[in-house]
């Protein structure tokens, strides 16, 4: 599956039609909730509301569009989405960012309406890519609620799904699940059976549960120590791409996003065996890969990053929407001559390490650390083969999806493996420095990748 933003897409044209959700009883049913807010959530917001004090706007929206057969049959579709708001509780969650912080109100099951709005027909596919971009940019607002919104583009012989929602409400596999869930409530619907979706637990008691431990951890824990350590190492900052991407400090710059096949189905079959022969994972070796990439590039000795790392800790998180990641740090010495099995030696212990610090929320360390911290370099890996529906993407012709991000030197790169081999998608400032060093990093990535496939081994 892509992970592009929505120009990389292919839109296809047709009859679009809007659904918004709504409370049902014009918000009298908004019950306060005393749970807090996640703390990116609360993060979010705040930057959300300084941007709009300040005049500006900035889209933060995921997102996935999936294709399916036949005319959509709205009756069945709206219930659908309703069944599906009804599943995942922090999408009847309502945050307000107020100067004494964020309060919650929650809906209960079954108090959101579906209103529906049709936007015409379009035969451009541009243009109709331009008016849902404006749609989901508009609609999305974290600040306010819902912070999502649905599209349905009706092609006459089958329909295209979109679904937008702001990122407080998810994290990159969440949106990987929406199709699946949708297309089987729809399905549920359409056929008079019941839908076979499993229970889920919510995000928002997810968020009270993460706030009451990390509460926990104060400023001599070793965590806060180890981030201390990293940030010193960096001068004090959270490192940045190791190649110049905005050299001329342009205060906010329109990002640049690609999306590249690295290794087909084969080769990252060998890959995979190659890690595993030197006592590595998969995830690993493909983050040494990006380390050797950049010592090659800049011959730093040293690959620093922040590295986003889930955290569905328990059964019930496995399937249910909501922002359930954490931030770690990943330093990795690299130095000239050093080959790929001693890089991908350093890179596991890294991660093993990274993993217990990302269960720290960043928001929670930085406030310990008592200062701001904006990270500025990215990487993260996703495995999606055991996605529920993963199997059925290509007849949806699926897609996960995301808003254009501006800002000044802010560097993402998710690694993604899949059947379909390891995509390597980035965000990137699109200025002209950008535009030239990172994809020559690209190259040199693939590169690297293709020559520990290609590593003869030893005849038994």
């Amino acid at each position: 599956m892509q992970f592009t933003e929505l120009s990389g897409y292919h839109v296809r044209t047709g009859e679009c039609t809007v659904l918004r959700p709504f409370f049902r009883t014009g918000g009298t049913n908004v019950v306060a909730d005393p749970r807090p807010a996640a703390y990116v959530q609360e993060a979010h917001l705040r930057v959300a509301r300084a941007r709009r004090e300040a005049g500006q706007t900035a889209a933060s929206w995921l997102g996935t569009a999936f294709e399916l057969p036949g005319r959509p049959d709205f009756a069945a579709l709206e219930r659908a989405l309703l069944g599906w708001i009804d599943r995942h509780e922090t999408l009847r969650s309502v945050l307000s960012y107020t100067e004494r912080g964020v309060s919650r109100s929650t809906l209960s099951q079954g108090d959101v309406g579906m209103g529906r709005w049709d936007l015409g027909h379009f035969g451009s596919g541009h243009a109709l890519a331009a008016r849902l971009e404006n749609l989901f940019d508009s609609e999305t607002d974290p600040l306010t609620w819902p912070s999502y919104v649905f599209a349905v583009v009706s092609h006459g012989d089958s329909f295209t799904v979109y679904v937008s929602l702001d990122h407080s409400n998810v994290d990159g596999y969440s949106i990987l699940l929406i199709a699946h869930e949708i297309s089987d409530l729809y399905r549920a619907q359409t056929c008079g059976r019941p839908a076979e979706l499993g229970a889920v637990g919510s995000y928002v008691d997810f968020a009270g549960a993460e706030r009451r431990s990390a509460g926990q951890v104060l400023a001599d824990h070793r965590t806060v120590a180890a981030w201390r350590d990293f940030l010193l190492s960096h001068g004090g900052e959270l490192p940045a791409f190791p190649l110049p991407v905005n050299p001329e400090q342009t205060a906010s710059v329109s990002q640049d996003g690609t999306c590249h096949l690295l290794l087909g189905p084969d080769e990252t079959a060998v890959f995979e065996a190659r890690c595993r022969e030197r006592g590595g994972s998969f995830m690993a070796g493909s983050l040494a890969c990006l380390a050797l990439a950049g010592q090659a590039e800049t011959c730093c000795g040293v690959f620093g990053a922040l590295m986003s790392m889930h955290t569905r800790s328990a059964v019930e998180w496995a399937e249910s929407m909501g922002w359930y990641v954490g931030l770690a740090p990943l330093e990795v010495a690299v130095r000239p001559g050093d080959a790929f099995p001693d890089v991908l030696t350093a890179v596991t212990a890294a991660t093993r390490a990274a993993k217990a610090m990302a269960a720290i929320p960043f928001e929670r360390i930085a406030e310990l650390l008592g200062c701001r911290l904006t990270p500025r370099f990215v990487v993260s890996y996703m495995d999606l083969r055991r996605v529920p529906g993963a199997d059925r993407w290509g007849d949806w012709k699926a897609a996960a999806l995301r808003s254009r991000s501006p800002h000044a030197d802010e560097v993402y790169l998710w690694l993604i493996r899949s059947s379909e081999g390891l995509r390597l998608s980035a965000r990137y400032p699109g200025t002209a420095a950008g535009r030239a060093v990172l994809p020559r990093y690209f190259d040199r990535v693939a590169q690297v990748l293709r020559e520990v496939v290609a590593v003869p081994q030893p005849a038994v």
